[in-house]
């Protein structure tokens, strides 16, 4: 699939919506049984150790993991593969960390998304980053791309081939998984480290999602990644 993939702004978008004390405490809790899903014992305690929250962290979630998998399986269905328009699947937030709920410039965040970016694209050219973002081939199904966007946030993003049942066999190239972290809160500045932490995400993220063609997630970037 050719399509146009010029430079696309990428707003996140986040929200706190009244609700009941016991819809508040149920929701709370799903929203920190994803993150810690995702992140897994190691990037919990990671968090704890760079923040000092000593369990005081705030956990959020627009999606639980089985909405994301809805939420991406409904997109695939719904393109259309001849199309050269840009889709618009939208931003799917998993996970976000506060220590204070109420200040969302310092956070973690993670989204698994959609990508409107075909896994093949060559990024060098084609980025919502400020300047060239740095990208890192670890496999045909697996790819890393990182770089500062025009606020002078970095972005760590994965980019993962995920073949859904039922979709066209260009489908995994076409419209891969992106699974995106951004890191206000701890100060963590080594790709390697956040990149580990995004990289679990996204091997819990293709299980849950069943991809068929199974990809292979490593634990850790290569070496080439470095910092």
């Amino acid at each position: 699939m050719k399509r146009f993939t010029g430079l696309i702004p990428i707003f996140l978008l986040l929200g706190i919506t009244a609700c009941t004390s016991g819809d508040a405490s149920d929701s709370t809790a799903k929203a920190q049984a994803t993150c810690k899903k995702l992140l897994g014992p190691a990037g919990v305690d990671w968090l704890d150790g760079r923040t000092g929250g000593d369990g005081g962290l705030h956990m959020g979630s627009d999606n639980d993991l089985k909405s994301a998998r809805s939420l991406f399986y409904g997109s695939v269905k719904q393109w259309d593969f001849t199309s050269t328009e840009i889709p618009n699947f939208g931003l799917h937030e998993v996970c976000r960390v506060r220590l204070d709920v109420k200040d969302p410039a310092k956070q973690l965040d993670i989204q698994f998304n959609p990508s409107i970016f075909p896994f093949d694209t060559d990024f060098t050219e084609n980025s919502v980053t400020r300047v060239a973002p740095q990208v890192t081939s670890i496999s045909r199904n697996v790819r890393l791309v990182h770089g500062e966007d025009r606020s002078g946030k970095t972005r760590y993003r994965v980019y993962v081939k995920c073949k859904i049942p039922g979709s066209p066999a260009r489908q995994a190239n076409d419209i891969p998984i992106e699974g995106q972290l951004t890191d206000t809160l701890t100060g963590e500045t080594s790709p390697r480290v956040l990149f580990t932490h995004l990289l679990h995400s996204a091997k819990v993220v293709a299980e849950e999602f069943g991809c068929t063609n199974k990809p292979a997630i490593p634990d850790t970037p290569p070496a080439s990644v470095t910092g």
